[in-house]
């Protein structure tokens, strides 16, 4: 045993990559986003049970005026939405924060025509707001000038999201059942008719949960038209005291595919057969050189709500 440690401590050695620098590249972060709902034609039919769209509709009501979307950046770290953000990509070994890009020409366009200049926000550089109210079923896309290029992101079709009705805070075992948590469930159904897909995104407690493992997305493959009662989509348990407020946001299929690779590149990796990590497609294009550029633009409905957890633990039998 001596020998074989003297031979494997031998046959280490020290490699220093020596890679070549990069030409910056544009990144885009951008949402274009409200609260513009799809709501069912009549009552809902979950399982046998009837859910009165009166109650739907009112439970909805009561989110959007306890929830104002438009304050919570004020609250929170990050919430990304209505804005556009330029950085530049970095060499792979620097680890520096992006450079930010400013003084860009900003450009939003809704069904191939110009509806709003983006104004740079004077205290977060490199971030562009957008004012302009989006329709269902337009398509919208930004032109860019910056670095010296233009550039153009793909069409987005913005859709109508059903709303997120409810976000409750249980208690229970996880999932291989061996200790006990909170955790947090929504409500909400899904849209009749194949082809959709969601994003939802997390605050918790006011701070945006951007670890990779919980870019939460789904297509509507297995539960096309259903009521989604008691679904966690965030799958973490929570601490006593914790607050968690969710966006749930319609998603197009170039942005679903967008995060699918995101979260293949970026959560689940570390293992002895990972593919090796490659360029992520997003949908900005360089027109000037014929290369994609990097990020994405999204654009979809968007609904919120939040939950508080319990400061106690209820007596209840538990593994």
């Amino acid at each position: 045993m001596a020998l074989a440690a003297i031979t494997l401590a031998g046959c280490q050695e020290e490699i220093d990559l020596d890679l070549p620098a990069t030409q910056p590249e544009l990144v885009i972060e951008g949402y274009l986003t409200q609260r513009d709902y799809y709501f069912p034609n009549g009552d809902l039919d979950c399982f046998g049970t009837t859910v009165p769209l009166a109650d739907i509709v009112l439970a909805t009501q009561l989110v959007d005026a306890f929830i104002n979307i438009d304050s919570i950046e004020s609250e929170a770290d990050y919430f990304p939405f209505n804005k556009v953000q330029l950085t530049l990509t970095g060499d792979y070994f620097a680890n520096e924060i992006p450079q930010t890009v400013s003084n860009a020409s900003v450009m939003l366009y809704e069904d191939g025509n110009v509806v709003e200049t983006l104004i740079e926000d004077p205290n977060i550089p490199g971030t562009y707001r957008i004012t302009h109210y989006p329709k269902i079923g337009s398509e919208y896309h930004l032109w860019i000038q910056a670095l010296g290029n233009i550039y153009e992101t793909e069409r987005e079709l913005y859709e109508s999201v059903p709303p997120l009705i409810g976000l409750t805070a249980n208690y229970g075992p996880n999932f291989i059942q061996d200790s006990c948590a909170y955790y947090v469930n929504i409500d909400t159904y899904e849209k009749p008719g194949a082809g959709d897909h969601y994003r939802w995104f997390f605050y918790l407690n006011n701070e945006y949960d951007k670890r990779p493992g919980f870019i939460s997305i789904t297509n509507d493959d297995n539960f096309d038209g259903f009521c989604l009662f008691g679904f966690d989509v965030y799958g973490d348990e929570l601490e006593l005291g914790d607050t968690l407020t969710a966006f749930q946001m319609n998603a197009t299929e170039g942005y679903f595919n967008f995060l699918s690779s995101l979260q293949s590149q970026t959560a689940f990796v570390g293992g002895p057969f990972d593919s090796p990590p490659a360029p992520i497609r997003g949908n900005l294009n360089n027109l000037t050189t014929g290369k994609p550029a990097f990020g994405y633009f999204a654009a979809g409905g968007i609904s919120a709500n939040a939950t508080a957890i319990p400061d106690t633990i209820p007596d209840v039998d538990c593994p």
